[in-house]
């Protein structure tokens, strides 16, 4: 079975703001998409995508063996929020690849909480548990985005993995230009963009 590394420029604030106060049918449609998802019958939680979506927006406790099922639903906010969506894969052998591909970017200076391995488990959304399956999310700050720019564009020519390189690239530099732009917004500093990352 194959997977896919997607990587979302997105706040985290900002996606905190969008629970908090959500806008008109965004909780509605949710729903919507999760009961597709349920009616699948593909997934193996101790909580439906239905009911995560009603935990995660009504904040209510959180199921500690629904990891899964949280994961599902923040991966829903932030592809119908206000984000930036880049893909890579599929990958028939996506852990094996993504780990080889991590071992490889280490070797030529990228630090290891750089790489994939390093990013892709540190899930930022602390009030649910990471999935155990799929989709497992991961967290780039922006904060980092500058360091990681510069030690991912001279290992482009240099790596076998070099189309990963070319998306996460992409990915930072998206980044880079919209936290510019919040920075520098008239009415006052915009909430930055970070990566957030969904394995599987």
């Amino acid at each position: 079975m194959s997977t896919q590394l997607t990587i979302y420029s997105v706040g985290i604030q900002s996606v905190a703001g969008w629970i908090r106060h959500p806008a008109p049918g965004t909780v509605e449609m949710s729903r919507e998409r999760a009961a597709v998802i349920d009616a699948r019958g593909e997934m193996e939680a101790s909580r439906t995508v239905v009911e995560a979506v009603d935990d995660i927006f009504g904040g209510r406790p959180k199921d500690p063996g629904a990891g899964d099922a949280y994961a599902r639903v923040w991966q829903d906010v932030i592809e119908y929020g206000e984000s930036t969506r880049f893909d890579f894969g599929p990958l028939r052998l996506g852990a094996q690849y993504l780990q080889e591909a991590s071992e490889e970017f280490e070797s030529v200076g990228v630090p290891r909480e750089l790489t994939p391995t390093g990013f892709m488990y540190d899930n930022p959304f602390t009030s649910t548990p990471q999935a155990k399956h799929a989709p497992v999310i991961g967290h780039v700050t922006a904060a980092r985005m500058p360091q990681m720019r510069q030690v991912y564009g001279p290992i482009v020519d240099r790596v076998r993995a070099a189309e990963l390189v070319k998306v996460l690239l992409a990915a930072v530099d998206e980044t880079l230009d919209f936290n510019t732009f919040a920075r520098e917004f008239p009415d006052g500093p915009l909430p930055l963009r970070d990566l957030v990352t969904f394995y599987g």
